[in-house]
């Protein structure tokens, strides 16, 4: 049986060159991907232009077509709503995805090979055919390697959960019928402004008074190195606590992978 896959693109400013690069993979669904503000630094309108022409011509084709926008004026913020939207397609029923990256600037392609990492997804740009620097043709899509980045543990999946608000179950981070802005358990997280705030909500969780603030430093000094939480230092040496973008994606793609397996 064929699997059912989809292609996520960075819609840039050159069409034919993406139909080049799309056209070399095999694949039911095509997600195009554009800046959801208008933002001169990343040539919003010229996507859209180029967006509305792949969109065409895919629909024409018989493809399934999606257009969804990305933050990509917020710092590492695509890497987050790239990975929840991997795993929506997932669910949806896609065993194969891939990330085509042969349209993005430079920061946003660094963004979402994050993702991909993290996330274990294939991630392709285009080995083009050049004359005058004008893409004419392509050899093939290169599947770029990605570095694993490691996954969080129990514990620290644990405490990253107090970052978020009250939810039943892990499913409820994936609605297939929600995009990352629309998922209010993503887009209202928590902050702590002390150590000791998120040792007593630990505790008060846990039902526990043996925790120390020594281990709550531990999981906090390991996640900082994977950038996992942002660290801001506030009055009378107090610190502000919260999660990073690439600390959801971390999260995401924990539970995701304990999520009971979908048939």
């Amino acid at each position: 049986m064929n699997e059912e896959t989809c292609q996520i693109v960075i819609v840039g400013h050159s069409p034919d060159k993406l139909v080049f690069s799309i056209d070399k993979e095999y694949f039911n669904k095509l997600i195009l991907i554009t800046d959801k503000f208008d933002s001169p630094l990343s040539g919003s309108e010229k996507a859209l232009k180029t967006d509305t022409f792949l969109k065409n011509l895919y629909e024409k084709r018989q493809f399934e077509v999606e257009h969804k926008q990305f933050s990509f004026s917020v710092e590492y913020k695509p890497i987050a709503e790239l990975t929840h939207l991997i795993f929506q397609q997932k669910l949806l029923g896609y065993d194969d995805v891939m990330v085509n990256i042969s349209g993005g600037l430079r920061y946003i392609d660094i963004w979402f090979y994050i993702a991909c990492a993290i996330t274990s997804t294939k991630i392709i740009h285009g080995d083009f055919i050049y004359r005058e620097d004008i893409e004419i043709g392509i050899h093939k899509n290169n599947e770029l390697a990605t570095i694993h980045l490691g996954d969080i543990t129990s514990k620290q999946l644990e405490f990253m959960e107090l970052f978020f608000q009250s939810f039943e179950s892990y499913d409820d981070f994936f609605n297939v019928q929600s995009t990352y802005e629309q998922n209010s358990l993503l887009t209202n997280l928590k902050e702590f402004d002390s150590i000791e705030q998120v040792l007593t909500t630990l505790q008060r969780i846990r039902g526990e008074r043996n925790l120390s603030r020594g281990a709550i430093n531990g999981l906090i000094n390991n996640l900082k190195k994977i950038s996992a939480l942002n660290i801001e230092p506030q009055e009378e040496n107090k610190k502000r606590i919260s999660l990073s973008y690439i600390g959801i994606a971390f999260f995401l793609n924990k539970i995701f992978n304990e999520l009971p397996q979908k048939k």
